[in-house]
């Protein structure tokens, strides 16, 4: 999920790129390799996306850091940070795009380990972390079920609302958070509606949701051309 709001970083602003695919349990260790540090303050000590520019040897990793990045490096590209736009971006994610994020993740939890794990390491390491994050509740029993799914997707609906009316106060017409054009916050957003699709396949109670939700769905559609 995270990947992907770096590729649509650097799809905006036109920067050819080559992608490394891992698999959950070849993160840390490519991370090491990188000399890259632990993350602090995070479930897990190793994330990816991580960025490595060949034009400034640079090695960057975490999404928001990456999208700054960008800015100083390429900054007559199409801008995602614009000048003093950090810190409101940065709460912005903190209080909405988070919550998005918290609420869906209970729900594409298992299926994340049914069809993207690539070993058995993989699928050991994904059932014992979220399994710990969980209480120790089974991986299998973390998804709400039945009414308690469908209020948890009323819920993620509410929350969309809440988006479209900030978006809204942009303007008649534009459907990005960061006005006309995409910020980073939009690449966030963007990035959790296409991986909740994605994993849970459309027919799904929660994609039902998104799918049908005016503003989210012509969100979507107008951040595809940078897929």
């Amino acid at each position: 999920m995270l990947n992907r709001i770096c590729r649509y970083a650097l799809n905006i602003k036109g920067i050819p790129y080559k992608t490394e695919w891992l698999s959950f349990t070849e993160v840390e260790p490519k991370m090491k390799e990188l000399g890259i540090l632990p993350n602090t303050g995070y479930l897990m000590h190793y994330t990816v996306p991580t960025i490595y520019d060949p034009n400034t040897k640079r090695v960057v990793t975490e999404s928001f850091a990456i999208a700054k990045y960008l800015e100083e490096a390429y900054p007559n590209m199409p801008r995602l940070v614009a000048p003093g736009t950090a810190g409101l971006q940065a709460a912005y994610a903190e209080k909405v795009v988070y919550p998005l994020l918290q609420t869906s993740f209970k729900i594409f939890c298992f299926p994340v380990y049914q069809k993207c794990c690539m070993s058995d390491a993989d699928r050991k390491y994904v059932r014992e972390t979220r399994e710990r994050w969980h209480g120790g509740k089974a991986l299998e029993d973390i998804a709400p079920k039945g009414e308690a799914l469908t209020a948890a997707c009323k819920a993620f609906g509410v929350q969309l609302d809440e988006v479209a009316k900030h978006v809204a106060a942009n303007g008649p017409g534009v459907v990005f958070v960061g006005g006309h054009a995409p910020a980073h916050v939009d690449t966030a957003v963007a990035a959790i509606l296409r991986c909740i699709l994605k994993i849970l396949g459309e027919d799904h109670e929660l994609s039902k949701t998104i799918l049908g939700h005016e503003w989210a769905a012509k969100h979507l559609q107008a951040m595809a051309k940078w897929e």
